[in-house]
């Protein structure tokens, strides 16, 4: 039976090898130390049996980048059962029949304090009519016009691949459900952004390896979904990938709706990288 652990820095360790107690300096190992690491540190657990999986974490304590971590490695993995333990005064389980239904399960279970992050991700609304012609975004706020919010992907495809450099996010919002689905991810990030964002298709806006950051973001896409309106931002976030420092990121926003069908609108985001961009100053 293999065990891994999660730490809070989404760094995956095998408790069989010495490695996680030389890294925390610790004078115990084996069970001890995961036993430890759970419910003092936040660390995530991991037990693989076979083609099933058994996930322990203390909900109070777990680190946001240690369960970001985990949700990745579950989305490369083929279980078709996931076991939840969760360490509340005892330890109480849950069988979850997919994966899907395990991470939800999981956001339901951990709580995800905004306020504690709000400092890292700042915004500020800006008028449509601050993009300059020369914009790749002004050429997508055009385009969005020019199809009358009906998604051509044929007419779309050379904007977003070409002007845009790949660096786009195309989200589903259905009418008869509050959950925010990520249809595709360009690939003009950053090299990691890239990375973790391309293991976000088909999964809900807010398991971002970031989850406090998915959650602020899903923010903003509720409200285009609502008003049916652009939305243009420029953004200051200082955004937590596993395996990385904290990185930040600067940059310019545009959300445009579109009509999928009867129930659901399509919502494309686009961004261009500013470093010029810098709310901490008029923040503090």
């Amino acid at each position: 039976m293999q065990c891994l652990v999660f730490d809070d820095r989404g760094e995956v360790w095998d408790t069989n090898s010495p490695g996680l107690a030389n890294g925390l300096r610790a004078s115990i190992s084996g069970d001890a130390l995961t036993s430890y690491a759970i419910k003092n540190l936040g660390f995530v657990a991991v037990n693989v049996i076979n083609e099933s999986v058994r996930v322990r974490l203390r909900p109070a304590v777990v680190s946001q980048v240690a369960l970001g971590g985990l949700f990745y490695w579950l989305h490369d993995q083929p279980f078709h059962r996931v076991m939840l333990s969760f360490l509340d005064g005892e330890w109480t389980h849950e069988l979850m029949r997919s994966r899907e239904e395990a991470m939800g399960r999981l956001l339901g279970r951990v709580k995800i304090n905004l306020d504690d992050r709000r400092g890292d991700f700042l915004h500020k609304p800006r008028p449509l009519h601050d993009l300059p012609a020369s914009s790749p975004l002004r050429a997508m706020l055009y385009a969005w016009s020019e199809c009358e919010g009906i998604f051509d992907p044929e007419r779309l495809r050379p904007l977003l691949q070409q002007a845009l450099s790949g660096r786009y996010i195309l989200v589903q919002s259905d009418a008869s459900s509050p959950t925010l689905w990520v249809k595709d991810v360009g690939r003009g990030f950053q090299q990691h952004s890239t990375y973790w964002l391309s293991r976000t298709k088909g999964l809900r806006v807010e398991d971002q390896p970031d989850l406090a950051y998915g959650k602020w973001v899903s923010e903003l896409y509720r409200r285009v979904a609502v008003t049916r309106e652009p939305s243009l931002e420029d953004v200051d976030a200082v955004i937590s990938w596993p395996h990385q420092p904290r990185v930040s990121y600067r940059y310019r926003r545009l959300v445009v709706p579109f009509h999928a069908d009867r129930n659901s609108t399509l919502l494309l985001s686009a961004t261009v990288a500013d470093p010029d961009i810098d709310l901490r100053v008029k923040a503090n």
